[in-house]
């Protein structure tokens, strides 16, 4: 029997070791700076979201996190700047109902599928608020109202989420509605409450500070619960199926890698939990309702099969 020589021996260990060493292993993500576009200007509901999570998720990170404010065209100069960054999850932006909207408005190139959604964090319901003058103080008074001649119902800016969302209502309460735009939530308040149009479907945050004392608007129903105006009946409540709500989460384009999905959630779960996170939601009137995986996406789709066909509608695509 022969035997391997000692140097032979050596070469093939050092061999070996150089072969395991050819291929270095991938850095664990993130190694550098995460970056997250908000494709409105700074001090928004957006913004402010974003800002109260990034300290927290710079400390689950362990890394800087910069946001970049790249207002314009509705969201879409922001969206389409972060959907043209690497897919390697270093580059993020904020998904809502905004996604749907400009792409059913024919607006954008972008499409729902060239994203992968890594998060839904909070949700924020519409609000069916009457004006004092509109003669109505309760969902059902309104509803037989609109039965028999137009009612008018105001929203914040044409082919916006609030518009589509006005023509959602409208149509599963079966109402005769003539719809007014305005450039955004504040003009409609204002119009609603001087009595020029019979209501608004707007945010919890655009209206709750016109709900309080005499002369004020009246709210009668919300797509879901809402902290701000605890008790505000929902449409499901009255019988009519109108549950979509507008949502803020974390996407990037699509083609992320499954471990730098898997770091961005778990550093995402960590810091939602941080006490002046949890506060900052509180306070912006928005509800905590993370998503994740499979349920995410099923909330993305449901999202899609809803708004979409009601944007084409009013762009006539």
């Amino acid at each position: 029997m022969t035997s391997t020589p000692m140097f032979r021996l050596g070469a093939l260990a050092l061999a070996a070791a150089l072969g395991a060493g050819a291929a270095p292993a991938r850095a664990e993500f993130p190694d550098g700076t995460v970056t997250i576009i908000v494709p409105y200007s700074a001090g928004g509901g957006t913004d402010n979201f974003v800002r109260a999570l990034e300290g927290p998720l710079e400390a689950a990170f362990g890394t800087d996190v910069a946001v970049r404010n790249i207002a314009g065209g509705g969201g879409a100069v922001g969206i389409t700047q972060a959907l043209a960054a690497k897919p390697d999850g270093y580059t993020v932006t904020i998904p809502n109902n905004a996604f749907y909207t400009l792409i059913g408005m024919g607006n954008v190139q972008f499409a729902i599928d060239d994203f992968d959604y890594i998060a839904r964090l909070v949700t924020e319901p519409y609000v069916l608020t009457l004006s004092p003058k509109s003669g109505h103080a309760d969902l059902a008074s309104f509803v037989a109202a609109s039965q028999e001649k137009p009612v008018t119902l105001g929203f914040a800016g044409v082919g916006s989420s609030s518009h589509i969302m006005t023509l959602a209502i409208a149509e599963a309460l079966g109402a005769q509605v003539k719809f007014v735009p305005y450039p955004g939530g504040s003009e409609a308040t204002a119009a609603a409450l001087g009595g020029h149009i019979d209501g608004v479907v707007l945010s919890p945050s655009d209206v709750v500070s016109a709900i309080e004392g005499d002369g004020s608007l009246v709210p009668v129903a919300s797509t879901s619960k809402t902290s701000l105006l605890p008790d505000v009946p929902t449409f499901a409540d009255a019988g009519f199926e109108v549950t979509t709500d507008q949502w803020r989460g974390i996407a990037a384009p699509a083609g992320v890698p499954a471990e730098a999905i898997a770091a961005w959630e778990a550093a995402l779960q960590q810091a939602v939990q941080d006490p002046g996170f949890q506060a900052a939601v509180k306070n912006l009137g928005v509800e905590f309702a993370p998503l994740y995986g499979d349920e995410l996406m099923e909330f993305v789709k449901t999202g899609e099969e809803v708004l979409l066909p009601l944007t084409r509608e009013v762009a006539g695509n």
